[in-house]
């Protein structure tokens, strides 16, 4: 159970222009305004959005796809700036992609946006110590997601899902277990 005035959130944070509208896996505008008839999971049709799919591609920056030797250096970056703001964290996992992060956050969409914030601030200067080609060029897309987690079951799925359903490649961090690759 959450601490009074605190809720557990499940953040997700998307590397630079890797989900656009239009993409294959499904997606969905702010607002629902337009979506996909499928989502990652159960992709739509192909031919789904394949004009709004060129139309992105044809006008965004090539994605920012992390290489593996980031992928602990992200994923430390997160769990220390959530410890060090003071926030329970239960797992956190990094891919090429995008990162994930369960942790309990006060109840405060405002705040809630400010600790991701720091999150992809940290994660962005821990990356470009290490990787050049990151010096000059976008990492973290413009927004996040951060789904409330109201209810045992659902923490444990999503603490699951952060945990194991990341691809084999994934850098995962439990507070339990420490870090795995």
């Amino acid at each position: 159970m959450p601490s009074p005035g605190k809720r557990w959130r499940h953040l997700i944070v998307n590397t630079h222009c890797s989900w656009l509208h239009g993409v294959e896996r499904g997606f969905r505008s702010r607002g629902h305004r337009i979506h996909s008839s499928g989502d990652y999971k159960n992709p739509p049709p192909q031919s789904e959005h394949a004009g709004l799919r060129r139309y992105h591609e044809d006008r965004s920056a090539e994605p920012a796809i992390l290489p593996r030797t980031v992928f602990k250096i992200v994923g430390e970056a997160f769990v220390q700036t959530l410890q060090k703001g003071g926030h329970r964290v239960t797992a956190v996992s990094v891919n090429p992609t995008h990162a994930h992060a369960l942790v309990e956050l006060p109840d405060s969409v405002t705040i809630v946006k400010r600790v991701c914030g720091w999150c992809k601030y940290f994660g962005t200067r821990a990356i470009r110590e290490v990787a050049p080609v990151f010096r000059d060029r976008e990492i973290w897309s413009g927004g996040e997601t951060y789904d409330p987690v109201d209810h045992p079951s659902h923490l444990r799925a999503a603490h699951h899902y952060i945990l194991h359903k990341q691809g084999h490649d994934a850098w995962t961090w439990c507070h339990q277990t420490g870090a795995k690759w």
